[in-house]
């Protein structure tokens, strides 16, 4: 009751309530047109918040000004139908209902007819009420205007009930959320009416109208808008929990006046004041960095673990997919939220331009440590590649030893079985052909391949291997002839070794070699290009290995592909000619 509470601080509170709402409202008019304006209704919504805060500043004129305000206030209250019905458009549009244009005209119509009655007739008066220098008292037509504007506000939370009742999973959340959003607005205006009525009591319900702005534009967009834009919808969060941890922290700092009656005299109340306003600064700090830390977490990194997490990885893909699961984890962000690409030993943010300051710096330090780690695995990638070639180099070595020595003793046997039956020298003409088929298998896939590439016409090159060629006779390829006929050759001849048709087929910058034999079993599928592993008996099991270090001093790749009505096929794909 008003007898029994401090006038002055109540005013204080009503008009601060007030004017929050005002602030809060136009803020977020704007922050709906900028960000969510190809969504339906948003400019509906833009103009209902706006229509807000005019009320909000209408009501609290009175208090400040008293009758000096009525202009102002009168007026704003004689059009107060208009956002009702931007209301009821709003939720028409929300619902996604095919009599919004009709539903619209007609809300629109009712609310200019009242509009105009009040206008015309007047509203009502501003007197004062109770301690405060104004009150708005509504004549029989600003009953009926407000009568108006009530029934447009019931028409548009029907309209929510009924998609509430009518719709599943997130459309129904959100119409209930829209729903009790509304109802905290609809709770908020009954306190305007205890003047009116002659209710002898504070208008508490009046404080609750900050939250109202925020909670409705959080029920409209969350599930839409702010489902693609993580920053906004954790924006929002924000202002509702620093709306609350700030009333909260009113409210204990109003405490001590409320409790021990308002103070007489200057200093008193000068100290009082004071007091209670430091109070508020003590409850308001910790309540802020508790709001922060809930809605942004993760902005403290210790750096350490991190980087034995990322240590882990074994290559840049597996790099990137642990760093956006732990970065995501950290901050509290969904599986669509921002992340980081890793091109090289680059680490590219994506998505966080509109990010707050501290959740940007703290996804940059952890794209600092990503591209540690990636350099790590680039540097390790690099040792295991010069290991790889030093040990082939070795191998060249060694190759070039062995056949030396093994082709020598070979040309001697083979002189020396001139003399044998007919059948023992084809039998031992065959097993040195082996031999030194091998040998040169050897020789080619230890060499360091070196090639010149250059741009060669593609139709005439292949039809020297002696199968069908499907390819286009304008089709150039940039490689090296020399190299390419080595590697299609032991594709060639893998395929025929195979039984059935086989065909090469070009296309853009890759060449096909298919065939019809049995395919590939599927104990050597992963391990085909390596060296030793032959799909066919009697082979040496290195063509293919050869035909994959050709590809890679290419800059390009050899691998199996589909084509339909070829049981396999293996594809040279080659990088773009310069």
């Amino acid at each position: 009751m008003l007898s029994t509470m401090d006038t002055a601080l109540g005013i204080m509170a009503y008009i601060g309530a007030l004017g929050l709402t005002a602030l809060a409202s136009f803020l977020l008019a704007g922050f709906v047109a900028a960000r969510a304006r190809g969504l339906p209704g948003a400019w509906t919504l833009s103009v209902f918040l706006c229509g807000v805060a005019l009320w909000s500043l209408a009501m609290a004129a009175p208090a400040m000004l008293g009758v000096g305000a009525a202009p102002f206030t009168l007026l704003v209250i004689a059009l107060s139908p208009l956002p009702a019905a931007a209301f009821v458009h709003l939720v028409f549009a929300f619902a996604l209902c095919g009599a919004l244009r009709p539903v619209a005209w007609a809300s629109y119509g009712v609310a200019g007819a009242a509009v105009v009655a009040g206008l015309t007739l007047g509203v009502g008066r501003i007197a004062p009420w109770h301690g405060f220098a104004g009150a708005f008292v509504p004549s029989l037509t600003g009953w009926g205007v407000l009568g108006v504007t009530a029934a447009l506000s019931v028409v548009g939370h029907l309209r929510l009930f009924q998609t509430w009742r009518q719709q599943s999973g997130l459309h129904r959340d959100q119409a209930g959320a829209v729903f009790v959003s509304s109802g905290i607005g609809l709770l908020a205006l009954t306190g305007f009416a205890f003047p009116a009525l002659g209710i002898d009591a504070y208008p508490w319900p009046v404080l609750a109208l900050p939250l109202y702005s925020v909670a409705l534009v959080y029920a409209v967009l969350r599930h839409r808008f702010m489902a693609a834009d993580v920053w906004a919808r954790r924006g929002l969060v924000w202002i509702l929990l620093l709306a609350g941890a700030g009333g909260a922290a009113a409210l204990i700092a109003t405490l001590p006046l409320a409790l021990a009656g308002r103070p007489e005299g200057f200093l008193a109340t000068w100290a009082a004041l004071a007091g209670a306003m430091a109070l508020g600064l003590v409850v308001m700090a910790p309540l802020k960095r508790l709001t922060d830390r809930l809605v942004f977490p993760g902005e403290r990194l210790d750096v350490e673990p991190w980087r034995d997490a990322l240590a882990q990885a074994e290559d840049e893909q597996a790099l990137a997919d642990l760093a956006n699961a732990m970065l995501r984890r950290h901050l509290g962000l969904d599986a669509e939220a921002p992340g980081l690409i890793i091109t090289g030993e680059a680490v590219t943010l994506t998505g966080w331009d509109d990010a707050p300051a501290a959740l940007h710096r703290t996804a940059a330090r952890v794209a600092g440590l990503v591209e540690e780690a990636a350099r790590r695995l680039a540097a390790a990638r690099r040792m295991v590649e010069a290991e790889r070639e030093a040990r082939l180099a070795e191998l060249g070595a060694l190759a070039a030893t062995i056949a030396h020595d093994l082709r020598n003793p070979l040309g001697i046997v083979q002189m020396a079985a001139t003399g044998a039956p007919a059948d023992v020298r084809v039998e031992i003409g065959e097993q040195i052909g082996r031999m030194n088929a091998l040998v040169t298998d050897i020789l080619d896939y230890a060499r360091a391949w070196t090639v010149a590439p250059r741009t060669m016409e593609l139709a005439p090159f292949l039809t020297g291997f002696g199968v069908p060629v499907e390819a286009s006779e304008e089709l150039v390829l940039h490689a090296d002839p020399a190299a390419l006929r080595r590697a299609l050759a032991n594709l060639v001849d893998n395929a025929k070794a195979m039984g059935g048709d086989c065909m090469i087929l070009a296309e853009g910058n890759s060449i096909d070699v298919c065939d019809n034999g049995p395919g590939i079993a599927l104990e050597i599928a992963e391990s085909l290009f390596k060296p030793f592993v032959s799909r066919r008996a009697g082979g040496t099991g290195l063509g293919l290995a050869i035909a994959a270090r050709i590809m890679d001093a290419h800059g390009g790749t050899v691998t199996l592909a589909r084509r339909e009505g070829w049981a396999t096929c293996f594809r040279l794909t080659f990088k773009d000619s310069p």
